[in-house]
């Protein structure tokens, strides 16, 4: 397990560390990045940096999984308030595919990472902890008998798997003049493909 420094995650100073090490980290890959680079982009001493992360390799972790809590926050908020499957799916769809419009570089860099030996096991599953609220709405489609999946765990990786892929054409469509009916549709055939 890497450790992580007793700090404050609110800093200003751990903001600018973070957020200069997704630019950098997009820009080139793990092994071309320098703390001191990283240091030299968000405008703090080397030494500094090492206050808020033991290593790069720390922070690399640190990164990915704050990127995957914003993510999953986004995604999740107001969810509940939807009183259907197909209206919490849709809400659920609607956050993932805004979020990756808005955060082009966290989604760039999550991607390069997902399976990256840098990101520990432990960081892998807390991430997945995190993102488990879609496995929530399942199950409480399926007490309330809205879907009746032989595997509720499948039904959720399955849906996983199709808003990624959804939302990751249409961020590539983004500004294109059919891009709401590409999205209204995308949604139409995940729902008709589970009923």
């Amino acid at each position: 397990m890497i450790p992580t420094k007793t700090i404050d995650k609110h800093s200003d100073k751990r903001k600018a560390i973070l957020n200069a090490s997704l630019k950098l980290f997009c820009e080139k890959c793990f092994q071309d990045t320098s703390t001191a680079s990283i240091s030299q982009q968000a405008n703090v001493a080397t030494g500094t940096l090492f206050l808020y992360f033991e290593n790069k390799e720390t922070l690399v972790n640190e990164l990915y999984l704050e990127s995957k809590d914003e993510y999953a926050s986004y995604v999740e908020e107001g969810v509940w308030e939807n009183q259907s499957f197909k209206t919490q799916l849709k809400h659920i769809f609607d956050r993932i595919t805004e979020w990756k419009m808005n955060n082009e570089d966290k989604v760039k860099f999550m991607g390069q990472f997902c399976s990256s030996s840098y990101i520990t096991k432990l960081t892998r599953e807390k991430a997945m902890t995190r993102l488990s609220f879609l496995n929530d709405v399942v199950k409480k489609a399926v007490a309330n008998k809205e879907v009746s999946p032989e595997s509720e765990e499948l039904m959720s990786a399955m849906l996983s798997a199709y808003f990624h892929s959804a939302s990751t054409f249409l961020v590539e469509k983004k500004g294109h003049k059919n891009f709401k009916k590409w999205k209204d549709e995308a949604f139409e055939y995940i729902w008709h493909g589970i009923h």
